[in-house]
Parts: C-alpha cells; structure tokens; sequence
C-alpha cells in the first residue's frame, strides 16, 4: 500500500470511531451536559462524552429517580442513545432518545424528533429562547446565558412550523366544548399540529390547543386539557400571552 493512501485509510478509520463523519454534526460537536426541567420534580440530565459515551439522570425533590448509561450515535444529523438498561418513560423515569440536534446562535438543542412540532410551537409563543435553565426540551448547559441569534436551525422538513409573524385569531363556531373553528388558516401559515393558546375569555382560564386540520382560511382547533373549554368568540394566538385580547 503506497504511505498516502495509508495515511488516508487510518484518518479515516479514525474519524469513523470519534464518529466525526462528513456531516456537520458530530459526536465531537454534540458533546457536553444536557438538561430540562422545572426545578423541582423533573430534573433531567444527559451528559454526551466525545467518546460516544452517555449517562442519564432524573432527580427531584426526593432525591435520584432514574439512572442509565450506554452509547450514543448520529447518522443522517439525527441523534439515538442505546441505554444499557430498560428506559422505561412512566412517572418519574425515562428519557427520549432519539433526537434532532437543533442549534440556535451559541445554542445547542437536542429536541426528540417526535416533539419537534410542539418545540417549533414553543418558539412561535416564545417560551424558547428560555431565559434561564428550566424548560421541555434538554439544551446544553449554560447556553441559557448564550443570546440565540437569528432563528433556530431545525431539519428542513420541519422549518415552515417556524411563523414569520404572530397569527391571532378568533373562535367563530364550537363543534363541541373542547373543539372548535378558528377563522386562521393555512394562508396565515397555520399547519396541523401546531400548538396555540386559547387566550382568557370572561371567566375562562387560557388553554393550550392544538391544529387539528387546516383549511385555506381556517383551522379546527382541540383543547390539549380535558378539563379546559372553548367559547364563540375566544382570541386564540400562536403566542403564549398577549398583554391585550380586546
């Protein structure tokens, strides 16, 4: 074998075991302490090691809930951990594991990519870019502090979940308490799936609602919370608060 070729041959087989493929993300980029939660009772973290390496925990105010560790790796941008116990995801245990890795500005996401939808939503009612440690989705630790510049990358099938400008709307008609018509629709860039929230109306509390099918211009609305209803005439909006529903 002539040296340039062997020298070519062992770069590669290097790059394939710290998994720093040709793609723009890599085990080497992704690594670092991950975390979600409100505080309190979900406390999670995912420590990544460059060595493809990852240790779960969930702790809360009793104390260390959940534990595992095992290997993780990316292949089409995409993110999966091989836990070496069961996960199981029920009470206080368990994590996603299969992710996208979403950057935005000095910020690094990983969002689990059957919970892109409800991130992109959060974004448009502008939970994120959160302000501070506790949130839904795991970001790298101390990118709180980081400024998220311009828009948050997300897969390209994904990125027209991301409004150009806020939609508001208003309830014109009520298929039953928990569902209804809005007068938005795909021309206002509404897509099902999409989170809003159903704004306080009178004595109503708001409630997170979700686009069950979207027509040109409207869109059938569900209340994500049995216990919410809906009312004629009730401002929906892409934001989470508005300071005004008049």
């Amino acid at each position: 074998m002539k040296p340039v070729v062997a020298i070519i041959c062992i770069l590669a087989a290097t790059a394939g075991a710290l998994g720093t493929d040709t793609n723009s993300i890599n085990i080497r980029s992704v690594a670092g302490d991950y975390y979600f939660g409100d505080g309190t009772g979900v406390n999670c973290t995912l420590k990544l090691s460059s060595s493809g390496k990852f240790e779960f925990q969930w702790s809360g105010c009793l104390g260390i809930y959940d534990r595992n560790d095992g290997d993780f790796s990316i292949e089409n941008e995409v993110l999966t951990i091989a836990a070496k116990k069961p996960n199981i995801r029920k009470g206080f245990r368990g994590t996603p594991t299969v992710f996208f890795v979403i950057s935005w500005g000095s910020r690094m996401y990983l969002v689990a990519t059957n919970e892109i939808v409800e991130f992109c939503s959060a974004v448009n009612q502008r939970n994120e870019p959160r302000r501070g440690a506790w949130g839904d989705y795991y970001m790298r630790q101390g990118d709180w502090e980081k400024v998220a510049a311009g828009r948050a990358v997300v897969p390209e099938h994904w990125t027209e979940y991301l409004l150009d400008n806020p939609v508001r709307g208003k309830i014109t008609k009520l298929v039953n308490k928990h569902e209804a018509w809005l007068d938005q629709g795909a021309e206002q860039g509404l897509l099902p799936g999409m989170i809003l929230t159903a704004q306080t109306y009178g004595k109503l509390m708001f409630s997170q609602v979700r686009v069950e099918s979207v027509e040109k211009t409207r869109c059938l609305i569900k209340c994500q919370w049995e216990e919410n209803r809906l009312a004629v005439s009730q401002v929906v909006s892409s934001l989470f608060y508005e300071e005004s529903t008049h």
